[in-house]
């Protein structure tokens, strides 16, 4: 069993590898749960059957042009790239899904003739409901913002900010992408605010790369995007009836839900809020008849306020 276990890592450990330009010992040790001299003796066993392993700094990685077809993949991993397929073909990025679509052509290509018949008929068993949000994006955003961050050239935007469906030019210096609650941001440089800002793709209507070199040096998305949300937060405490509680949640998440109670008649909500608190209250107010604020009381008392000004404008305008 401990010799098929060795085979197994010494099996992975040449995959990945072979998936990267270098892998760091450490995050070998991490990847396998194992000791740097574990590490060490598996390499020393890839290079024995004759594959060339580069070694740099404590890094390891494989000659370039040296290729084996990845043939052995386990039931698992069949179904894991199966459910990756389907849910990639309802991707709402074209270029994301074309290059996916391409990716798998090529691992398809390594299987083996049984398990291109499982493949295929575990594709008429699995189905996945089609995404119906409607998300516009420019066909070739992501590889622009790539190509710019590769190339440290600014890129030139038109953007539509939230509740303005004017065009704003912005200059930017891109760090990366990410996808974060239902859409794909990039975090850039902004030029014009000179600080670090997020920018929705699906709000980004035309998009240029200027040539011209960057400004300054960045730090890693990691680290930024770790760095920047240590932002502010407000603590609120909900309570809604528990026969409709279930209104509240399919927009909480926005407004940093994160606990919630059930008793026998109530649902206690808690939030660490970093939007603007009144905008908490406004998205609170639609609950208003089921709902109530227990904490903080500024924003009960700005809730009141609210609501005394709306039935005194409807009243006026009678």
């Amino acid at each position: 069993m401990d010799t098929l276990k060795r085979f197994d890592r010494i099996l992975r450990l040449y995959f990945l590898l072979q998936s990267k330009v270098s892998v760091s010992i450490q995050d070998l040790q991490q990847v396998f749960g194992t000791s740097k001299r574990t590490i060490y003796r598996d390499i020393k066993s890839l290079e024995l059957a004759g594959i060339p392993i580069l070694s740099k700094n404590g890094s390891f990685g494989i000659l370039e042009g040296y290729r084996i077809h990845a043939s052995r993949f386990t039931d698992e991993e069949m179904l894991s790239l199966l459910v990756a397929e389907k849910m990639m073909k309802q991707h709402q990025t074209n270029f994301i899904r074309q290059q996916f679509d391409s990716l798998l052509v090529k691992v398809k290509s390594s299987f083996q003739y049984q398990q291109k018949v499982a493949f295929d008929e575990l594709e008429d068993k699995l189905h996945i409901m089609p995404d119906t949000k409607a998300t516009s994006y420019l066909p070739t955003i992501i590889n622009t913002i790539l190509e710019s961050v590769s190339e440290r050239s600014i890129l030139q935007i038109d953007y539509l900010k939230v509740g303005n469906m004017a065009k704003h030019t912005r200059e930017m210096e891109p760090v990366g992408i990410f996808f974060e609650r239902g859409f794909w941001y990039v975090l850039a440089f902004c030029l014009t605010r000179l600080a670090y800002r997020n920018f929705r793709l699906d709000r980004i209507k035309r998009v240029k790369i200027t040539h011209i070199p960057f400004t300054r040096k960045h730090q890693s998305i990691q680290i930024l995007r770790s760095t920047l949300s240590e932002v502010p937060t407000v603590n609120i405490v909900i309570e809604s009836d528990k026969e409709f509680a279930h209104f509240l949640s399919f927009e909480r998440d926005t407004y940093g839900f994160y606990k919630e109670e059930i008793t026998s008649d109530h649902a206690r909500m808690y939030f660490r809020c970093a939007a603007h608190p009144t905008a908490f209250v406004r998205w609170f107010l639609r609950f208003i008849d089921i709902a109530d604020i227990l904490e903080p009381k500024v924003l009960k008392d700005e809730l009141s306020e609210i609501v005394r000004n709306g039935v005194k404008r409807l009243t006026s305008s009678k």
